[in-house]
């Protein structure tokens, strides 16, 4: 499960990159990712249960939870417990409006996988194209997740067979894409499948989510979750609420984390050449290929943000060396140095 850590743990769990994965959530706007977000962060306590889908955590400004879309990239580090292990989980949300594929494209520059988000009744939209062939495009690994199934059965009130070939509808024209952007080397493995657990589906609102391994582990069946839609407005409230309990959302989630996107140790020997146009043979190459923290430091900044404590923070992704206080770094966007506070 997914739980609240102390800085201090999760510093220890980052000198680790076997256990560590960094992701990002994309979709289309409004497909839900956001919402998502909040219930991941509420099974690992950061924030109420109750607020989960309503709080948009991520959403840190004014413009963003006013507008109910996210428009700049926001990220948290969570625990979660997988096969008896820890795995330090860095989440990156990013925009799903098309005015800001930059920050889009900067913050995928800073994972290795990405989970798609795709609307259960609308499915793959433009934007969706757009923000996956970006990740594609970046070396980013992607699996799917299908939200708002509850649509499917509330308001076109589908039948169990008829949800099964809606997502496989979806899952086919996802797979195009990848088979369209991909790398030519990535192109077949990164098809997502659901028999290996690789598409999950659910309810970001309601808070509860499945994949097939779960849906075996549980003996959850489709029929189950048509019955818990239905019945009187009080009946189904409990039902839903019942079944958000016995499948919580971020458990599929957060194990096809772990299960199916990689560590940096997998990702940045394959990753490199989009992320930095050095030579690989260069002491900064080899340190980058073999994540070296002894290595020189190689730093992708995707936020700036203000501290009232500790000023002006940059937030991003160490693909070699070490941040540590008072080293000169060179800024290569200004083409000037400074020195790390």
């Amino acid at each position: 499960m997914a739980r609240y850590k102390q800085v201090e743990d999760i510093v220890k769990l980052m000198n680790n990159p076997e256990i560590i994965r960094n992701t990002s959530i994309i979709a289309h706007v409004d497909h839900g990712k956001t919402t998502l977000s909040d219930s991941l962060l509420a099974a690992a306590g950061i924030i109420s249960t109750q607020t989960a889908g309503q709080k948009l955590f991520l959403d840190s400004w004014e413009l963003e939870q006013k507008r109910q879309m996210t428009v700049f990239a926001s990220n948290v580090s969570l625990v979660h417990t997988y096969k008896e292990k820890d795995f330090l989980i860095n989440l990156i949300d990013t925009p799903g409006h098309i005015d800001f594929s930059g920050a889009v494209t900067r913050s995928l520059r800073a994972v290795d996988g990405a989970l798609v988000v795709v609307d259960a009744v609308e499915g793959p939209m433009t934007q969706t194209e757009t923000v996956l062939m970006q990740a594609l495009r970046e070396r980013v690994k992607p699996i799917l997740f299908i939200n708002k199934v509850d649509r499917l059965i509330k308001e076109i009130k589908l039948t169990p067979e008829e949800i099964q070939r809606k997502f496989a509808k979806i899952i086919t024209r996802v797979n195009t894409l990848i088979e369209k952007y991909a790398p030519p080397d990535r192109k077949k493995d990164w098809q997502v499948k659901v028999e290996d657990g690789r598409v999950a589906f659910g309810s970001a609102l309601h808070k509860w989510g499945l994949n097939l391994p779960h849906m075996k582990a549980k003996k959850i069946s489709f029929k189950d979750i048509i019955d818990a839609y239905t019945g009187a407005p009080e009946d189904v409230s409990r039902k839903v609420d019942e079944l958000s309990k016995k499948a919580p959302l971020y458990e599929p989630i957060l194990d096809m984390f772990c299960e199916h996107l990689p560590n940096p140790l997998e990702a940045q020997p394959y990753r490199q050449t989009q992320i930095w146009p050095g030579n690989p043979d260069s002491a900064t190459g080899k340190s980058m290929a073999k994540v070296d923290p002894n290595g020189p430091l190689l730093m992708c900044v995707t936020t700036i943000e203000v501290d009232p404590h500790s000023g002006v923070v940059a937030i991003g992704r160490v693909f070699s060396g070490s941040v540590t206080k008072g080293k000169v770094v060179q800024l290569l966007n200004s083409r000037q140095k400074g020195t790390i506070q």
